[in-house]
């Protein structure tokens, strides 16, 4: 069977999203078959064969150990996923398919071998670099995602809960900086990305820091600085480099709606 484009991980946080927001002309797009043994991505061998039964033009890789699940960062399965990444994407070159992967906004940092969620996505974006930087491949990089509508990041659930129990929330970092970008964001920013043929390193946030009390405050929810345990992991405060996307077509238009009274 052919299909135009396959999404790993089309019912995931992003993956949603991105099926939500396809409208590329001519492409359709299809999610990954999970359904047997034989379609596990994490078996080696799975993703070779999965590309030589489907034949797709494209291919958006966005399956991973899904951030939303208790322990998601020890998670086994994180070096498992840095394997089947690397196989789909050589398989992927080696068959004139179009790949198009996402890290996150700490793959080039260096992260504690403990944190094996940090430490795989630094790895598959190395083993990825000569493709990446050649324009080979296309590498999305969400920045900070949040979606209130699941609550994520742990931080926003935890808003949540003190908002629905008329509660303050405290915040241990509420002044850290960082370029937050809605899931919904990311997913279109994912279909622009294919849309234009655009390549290589892509960043993606709003272009701009917010602090985290802002994102908390954004959510209707007081809150206090103090010594809670840290929801999120502290990285450099820098911002997305979003130029390209916006040539492309591309706004971040729910964040920008998320942020506009704060």
């Amino acid at each position: 069977m052919a299909t135009g484009a396959l999404i790993t991980g089309a019912t995931g946080l992003l993956g949603s999203y991105v099926m939500a927001a396809w409208d590329v002309p001519g492409l359709d797009a299809a999610p990954a078959p999970t359904d047997g043994p034989g379609w596990d991505l994490l078996n080696p061998g799975a993703p070779t064969d999965l590309l030589d039964q489907v034949r797709p033009e494209v291919v958006v890789h966005l399956a991973w150990a899904a951030s939303g699940t208790p322990a998601y960062r020890t998670s086994p399965d994180n070096p498992r996923w840095v394997a089947a990444t690397a196989e789909l994407a050589a398989g992927c070159l080696e068959r004139g398919i179009r790949f198009v992967g996402t890290g996150t906004a700490v793959e080039t940092e260096t992260a504690d071998p403990a944190d094996l969620y940090a430490t795989a996505k630094h790895e598959i974006r190395q083993r990825l670099a000569v493709d990446i930087d050649a324009g080979r491949i296309a590498w999305i990089q969400p920045f900070y995602v949040f979606d209130p509508e699941v609550g994520r990041p742990a931080v926003v659930a935890d808003a949540l809960r003190a908002r629905a129990a008329g509660a303050s929330v405290v915040l241990r970092s509420p002044y850290s900086a960082h370029d937050f970008v809605h899931a919904a964001d990311v997913g279109r920013a994912v279909v622009t990305c294919v849309r234009a043929g655009l390549t290589g390193q892509l960043p993606v946030g709003s272009g701009r820091l917010h602090r985290v009390g802002d994102l908390i405050t954004a959510l209707g929810v007081p809150w206090e600085a103090g010594e809670a345990p840290a929801t999120t992991v502290s990285h450099a405060e820098a911002a997305a480099d979003i130029r390209l996307l916006i040539t492309a077509g591309w706004q971040p238009s729910s964040t920008e709606e998320f942020f506009r009274d704060v």
